[in-house]
C-alpha cells in the first residue's frame, strides 16, 4: 500500500491535465476544393459565385471565369470556344499552362500560345526572403500587397494591346482587351487558395480583379492540374512503357516456341465400382439413413439365399429364422430383429445387425 501511495503522489506531482489545439487540416469540401474560401468571399446577391471541379458550359457573357489551373483538359477546340466567349463580352482569368513546369513542359497552352504569354522561372529569387508584390489597380484607393511568387514572372511578345503590363504589376499580371471582353493572365494563383486568401491584401485584390470589369456571375474552376493518366505516363514514364512492351513481345515469342513433341495427356483414372458403393454408403450414413442401408443389406442376403438355397428360402419366416439361428450359432430373436423387424436402428443396433447378417452370408 505504501508503494501505491508513493506512486500516486509521484504521478500527481509530475503530470497534469492540459488542453491544446491540434491542426487536423481542412475538412469537408475544403479538403479538395482549394477555392472554397474564395467562392464564399466573392459570393453576393448581385454577383453570385460558384466553384466547380471542371468547366461544364460557360457563364453568361457578362460573367467572370477564373481558371487558375494547368488546364490539361482544354484542347484547341475548347480554347477557341473560350476565346470566342471572351470576345462576346466575358472576362477570363487564367495562368499560363506551364506555370509549374520545368524545362520539360507537360502541357501545350492552346489558350495563350497565340498571344505569346508564358512564365519565366528565376531560381535565384526563390532563395531570397519572401516579399509581397505591390499591386496598383486604378479602381482601388491605395496599392495592395499580394503574395505572388517572386521567382515566377510573365514574359510576352507585346504584339497585343494590354492595359497593365508585366512591368507595371511587378511582372505578375497582364490584361488583354479582346473584342468586348477581357483576358487577364496571372503569373500564379496561389494567393486565392484557401491557405493564402486571408493574408496581406490577397482577398481585396481578388475582389477588384473579378469585379473591376464585370460585376456579373463568377465561376471558379479548381480542377485541371492533373493530366489524364495516359498522357502523364506518355510524358513521364515512356521508358517504362517501352520496356514493358518489349518484355511482352519477348514473352509472347518465347511462349510460342516448343522444345520437343507435345506430351500426350494421361488418361483419366477410372474408379472401381466398390469406390462408388463405399461413397454412397458413407453419404447415407452421414445423412442418418441407417435403416435404408440395413434394408439394402437384408435384400442382398435374401437374394443370395434364393439363388444358393431355394428350398431354405421358401420356408415360412419362423422356420427360416430357426434354420439361420442354427447356422450362425445365435438366437432366433437376434435373427428376427436383424433380418425382418422394421425399425430405425441406432448406431449400436445397426452395427450388431450388419455383423450378424455378414456372418450369415459367409455361412451360406
Amino acid at each position: 500500500m505504501t508503494l501505491i501511495g508513493w506512486g500516486g503522489y509521484w504521478f500527481y506531482k509530475n503530470f497534469e491535465l492540459v488542453s491544446g489545439k491540434v491542426h487536423v487540416g481542412y475538412q469537408g469540401e475544403a479538403r479538395y476544393n482549394s477555392l472554397l474560401a474564395a467562392e464564399r468571399f466573392l459570393n453576393t446577391k448581385t454577383s453570385p459565385a460558384k466553384s466547380m471541379s471542371s468547366l461544364v458550359g460557360l457563364p453568361p457573357s457578362n460573367g467572370t471565369l477564373v481558371i487558375p489551373t494547368e488546364r490539361y483538359e482544354i484542347g484547341p477546340q475548347q480554347a477557341n470556344v473560350l476565346l470566342g466567349w471572351v470576345r462576346a463580352g466575358g472576362h477570363l482569368i487564367v495562368i499560363p499552362a506551364d506555370a509549374s513546369a520545368t524545362e520539360n513542359r507537360t502541357a501545350q497552352d492552346w489558350l495563350l500560345s497565340g498571344l505569346g504569354v508564358r512564365n519565366v522561372i528565376n531560381s535565384a529569387k526563390a532563395r531570397e526572403p519572401f516579399v509581397p508584390t505591390n499591386v496598383d489597380i486604378s479602381a482601388a484607393s491605395d496599392f495592395m500587397q499580394v503574395s505572388f511568387k517572386p521567382c515566377t514572372t510573365l514574359a510576352y511578345r507585346g504584339k497585343e494591346k494590354h492595359s497593365a503590363s508585366a512591368a507595371d504589376m511587378g511582372g505578375h499580371m497582364l490584361r488583354y482587351h479582346l473584342g468586348r471582353g477581357f483576358l487577364t493572365v496571372l503569373s500564379d494563383a496561389d494567393f486565392m487558395h484557401n491557405t493564402s486568401i486571408g493574408r496581406y491584401d490577397n482577398a481585396a485584390f481578388l475582389w477588384y480583379l473579378t469585379h473591376d470589369q464585370h460585376p456579373g456571375e463568377i465561376w471558379l474552376i479548381y480542377g485541371g492540374d492533373m493530366p489524364p493518366l495516359w498522357k502523364w505516363l506518355g510524358t513521364n514514364a515512356w521508358p517504362v512503357l517501352v520496356s514493358a512492351a518489349l518484355l511482352l513481345v519477348a514473352w509472347l515469342w518465347s511462349s510460342s516456341r516448343r522444345l520437343g513433341p507435345v506430351r500426350a495427356a494421361a488418361p483419366l483414372a477410372r474408379r472401381r465400382l466398390l469406390d462408388h458403393i463405399e461413397a454412397s454408403g458413407r453419404f447415407l450414413w452421414q445423412q442418418g439413413q441407417r435403416a435404408k442401408l440395413l434394408n439394402g443389406t437384408r435384400a442382398a442376403l435374401l437374394r443370395m439365399l434364393e439363388s444358393r438355397h431355394p428350398a431354405l428360402a421358401s420356408l415360412p419366416r419362423e422356420a427360416l429364422t430357426m434354420q439361420l439361428a442354427e447356422l450362425s450359432n445365435t438366437t432366433p430373436g437376434a435373427i428376427q430383429k436383424a433380418l425382418f423387424e422394421q425399425h430405425a436402428p441406432n448406431e449400436t443396433e445397426f452395427t450388431d445387425a450388419i455383423i450378424l447378417l455378414e456372418t450369415i452370408r459367409k455361412t451360406l
